[in-house]
């Protein structure tokens, strides 16, 4: 194990002695070993990884460690597919910032020492960022942000955690920037390093207080869900054009909406932007309604405003993809969903606005967020009367084991015992 004093923030990982977890399957057990933080000077320069003969040094420079500060630049707002664009790391005291749209073939990186134990903050779109573009998820995560809302912070950005302790304001001038612009402009790079050279230092100081409030095993096991879940690829929607809005349309109006939708997903792929951006969803719905109202000739006096940018042939493809919904016979129109049947099982209500109101007195008593001890959905769960036995309640709402046992907690204050 590397212990040199420019050891960042002097926290000291090992394998064995990383981080304090307790797994709910095989009741692994790790421990975390932070010693007292001193102030050290941060080194604000970078190296920038865009050469074979950077990504060699970066690769040695990951072995020399135990751990790395991460963040990643994705771009959703400017091109149709979201991209990573940029990964930065802080290791030891040197910064670097990596790019993935180069002609770089950058996997190696992730077998290195060092990115098995990652300090992030908000890790969870990073992690399934790294995990759908490489396939990777680290062994252990350290999320700055989960361990401020276990301490009752208010505020939970890395800015606001910054300034609270270390006197730093960070710039967010780029923050809807697009990354994928090369080359990066120099207010840009800096921009990017900051998310990363504060974050060992940082999580060396949540890091003591949450040890010191007893709270390091629930941040631990939260991490730990945090890289189980970056490993699931949500589905793709059968019918994704059955956007937020459109459940009570009748089918006439669905048939339009359908055939709007694919064509706004071709005109941003071959334009390559954000589908919001040619057509956002709630004047789709607004043009399907109109146009609905006319049905079946096509009034487009009738249609509210459109976007500027709709005009020459990309209107004229809009106009004639309405002209052809139209002409959709009645029995290829998409059907209304059914009724969902009404579930078997329903919560007790009494139990449910009980188990609420007891969540929300031990929240506001432990100084966390009320949700950070179940939120609606595994309230509900918890109230239906299915079974006596509250583990089992537990498991089929999916708490941790942490919050499992404040709820033991919870109803032996409230009910004299954790069975009814």
């Amino acid at each position: 194990m590397r212990t040199s004093t420019n050891y960042r923030g002097k926290l000291v990982f090992t394998s064995k002695q990383c981080f304090s977890l307790l797994t709910l399957k095989k009741r692994e057990r790790f421990f975390i070993l932070f010693s007292r933080f001193n102030k050290v000077e941060l080194n604000l320069n970078y190296t920038m990884v865009d050469s074979p003969e950077t990504l060699r040094q970066l690769l040695d420079c990951l072995e020399l460690y135990d751990m790395a500060a991460l963040d990643t630049e994705a771009d959703s707002m400017y091109h149709y597919k979201t991209r990573l664009c940029l990964i930065q790391i802080t290791v030891g005291d040197s910064n670097w910032l990596l790019d993935p749209l180069s002609d770089l073939d950058i996997s190696e990186i992730f077998k290195t020492k060092a990115m098995q134990i990652l300090l992030l903050h908000g890790a969870d779109y990073d992690l399934r960022l790294l995990f759908q573009k490489y396939g990777f998820v680290p062994r252990l995560v350290f999320d700055t942000m989960m361990a401020a809302k276990l301490l009752g912070k208010e505020h939970l950005g890395l800015s606001s955690l910054v300034e609270e302790y270390f006197g730093i304001t960070l710039k967010k001038d780029n923050q809807k920037a697009d990354w994928t612009i090369r080359p990066l402009p120099e207010d840009m790079k800096d921009y990017a390093v900051h998310d990363t050279i504060y974050l060992h230092e940082l999580a060396a100081k949540l890091g003591e207080e949450l040890i010191a409030c007893g709270r390091m095993l629930w941040h631990a096991e939260i991490c730990l869900q945090l890289v189980e879940h970056a490993k699931k690829i949500p589905l793709p929607k059968e019918e994704p054009w059955k956007i937020t809005g459109s459940k009570h349309l009748p089918p006439r109006s669905l048939n339009l909406l359908r055939a709007l939708f694919n064509w706004r997903e071709q005109e941003a792929e071959k334009l390559d932007k954000p589908p919001y951006k040619i057509l956002p969803p709630d004047l789709m719905l607004a043009i399907v309604r109109a146009a609905s109202s006319t049905f079946p000739e096509l009034d487009l006096s009738r249609l509210p405003r459109l976007p500027r940018r709709l005009s020459g042939e990309i209107l004229d493809s809009f106009e004639y993809t309405l002209q052809e919904a139209m002409k959709v016979p009645v029995e290829e129109w998409p059907k209304k969903d059914p009724r969902p049947e009404p579930p078997s099982v329903v919560p007790d209500a009494d139990l449910l606005l009980a188990l609420k109101c007891w969540r929300d007195k031990k929240a506001e008593q432990l100084n966390i967020d009320a949700a950070m001890l179940g939120n609606r959905t595994q309230l509900i769960t918890l109230s239906l009367p299915v079974e006596n036995d509250w583990s089992k309640r537990y498991n089929e709402a999916g708490l941790m084991a942490w919050q499992q046992t404040i709820w033991n907690e919870i109803l032996k204050e409230n009910i004299g015992d954790s069975t009814l």
